[in-house]
């Protein structure tokens, strides 16, 4: 390893910080308390603030010795607030080969390293993604390393304002001058106070007529916004009472249910159920997605394309998008008697219930929308065999609306969704 500072595009970066994530949500003063426990004492410091996305914040310690100056930026913080997730790079600089590793949006403890041999970088960096858990890996492009980004540094560390270094304590000298600077600062202000006193009783004394006039002025405008305000009050509630209420037609921009049943089968094509180590636990089609999960079972396992694996190694997900499918257009819905009648010559055994009303929205002054010309029945149905090789109900009602399909281990399948009638 070398020193601690690396120039970017003719700028000067501090590198060879330690990094410490901080208990406390006052990740300064952890930071000057951690700075003044270390051995040797560092410096300076600087802070990564926490996120919304719940990344806790961060600091790192710097060391006059390396080379790092008070304002200077720090590479990694700076490059990791551009750069968030999980990830590993090698950068070739004037100084040597600085290595930066981040792991869940925050920069490793000892992530932040300058090698001046390209051969311990290289080692570092094989060492850090054989560990796994990396979205992607920077690497000079003659390393030739498979999946490797050879992005430009400077282009990475362009953007957003850098993270600079602050010291540990304050030079006494620099202090004295700010003490000298604001003494000056308090007098300054009462020569001011005094000229500004001044001006205003001049300017108090011309404004007074001013403010009658104005008063006088807004008080005319008041009253003539308010009376406009009231024309146009009533005009808007005139022009709502004439008009019908529309309501959305869900059901006609949804796929007929065997047509979604069957997109549903070709994205699970997609899936295996036993690959190589792994055991499929869970399989969910919902929306325009299906959703797969495995477990891990003893023995070697394979990564299939597509696979999101979890940090333990336990387990994997994977997402897969069901192709392109037509809404089932201008549909007219079944009275209740009709439905009701259906259901029980038809022997459907399926858990059927009504539901309540969407929210409708309140009109001015109170006035209420009246519900919309259909009820919901919720449908949740259990079948012992592949769901698009049934009919029935899947195609007999029009009305008939699928949001959810699951597969059991047992081989069953559940079915939920919303069955939509017209109102008496």
């Amino acid at each position: 390893m070398t020193a601690g500072v690396i120039t970017v595009g003719g700028k000067k970066y501090a590198v060879g910080l330690y990094w410490e994530v901080s208990d406390s949500t006052n990740a300064a003063r952890a930071a000057r308390q951690a700075a003044a426990q270390s051995e040797p004492k560092a410096d300076f410091y600087c802070v990564r603030a926490g996120n919304n996305k719940g990344r806790a914040p961060q600091f790192g310690l710097g060391d006059e010795k390396l080379g790092h100056k008070w304002g200077m930026p720090t590479a990694a913080a700076t490059l990791a607030n551009r750069q968030p997730g999980s990830w590993a790079g090698v950068f070739v600089v004037p100084e040597g080969v600085w290595f930066i590793e981040v792991r869940d949006d925050l920069i490793a403890p000892e992530g932040d390293v300058l090698f001046a041999d390209e051969a311990e970088a290289m080692g570092r960096l094989q060492e850090t993604s054989a560990r796994g858990g990396l979205e992607r890996i920077y690497a000079p492009a003659s390393w030739a390393i498979p999946g490797a980004e050879a992005s430009s540094l400077a282009s990475l560390l362009s953007g957003k304002a850098d993270v600079r270094l602050t010291p540990v304590k304050i030079p006494k000298k620099v202090i004295m001058a700010g003490m000298a600077a604001a003494a000056a600062m308090v007098v300054l202000i009462l020569v001011i106070i005094v000229i500004m006193n001044m001006r205003e009783a001049e300017q108090e004394r011309q404004q007074a007529e001013e403010r009658a006039q104005q008063a006088e002025m807004m008080r005319r405008q008041s009253e003539e916004k308010a009376r406009l305000e009231e024309e146009e009050r009533k005009r808007r509630l005139q022009q709502q009472a004439l008009q019908a209420p529309t309501f959305q037609r869900t059901w006609e921009q949804i796929p007929l249910p065997l047509v979604w049943l069957n997109g549903c089968r070709t994205a699970m094509e997609e899936i295996p159920v036993s690959p190589l180590g792994w055991d499929l636990v869970s399989l969910r089609c919902t929306g325009n997605q299906v959703f797969a999960t495995w477990n891990r079972v003893q023995g070697p396992a394979d990564i299939l394309p597509g696979m999101e694996i979890d940090a333990s190694l336990r387990s994997a997900t994977r997402v897969v998008n069901l192709p392109q499918l037509e809404p089932r257009g201008d549909t007219q819905l079944w009275p209740g008697e009709a439905i009701s009648l259906y259901i029980l010559r038809n022997d459907w055994q399926a858990e059927i219930s009504y539901i309540g009303d969407d929210p409708q929205p309140v009109l001015p002054d109170g006035q209420k929308v009246p519900p919309p010309p259909w009820v919901k029945r919720s449908v949740r149905w259990t079948v012992p065999l592949s769901p698009w090789t049934l009919k029935g109900p899947l195609v007999d009602l029009p009305g008939f609306v699928i949001q959810n399909l699951t597969w059991s281990r047992d081989g069953s399948w559940q079915i939920e969704g919303v069955l939509y009638e017209q109102r008496k």
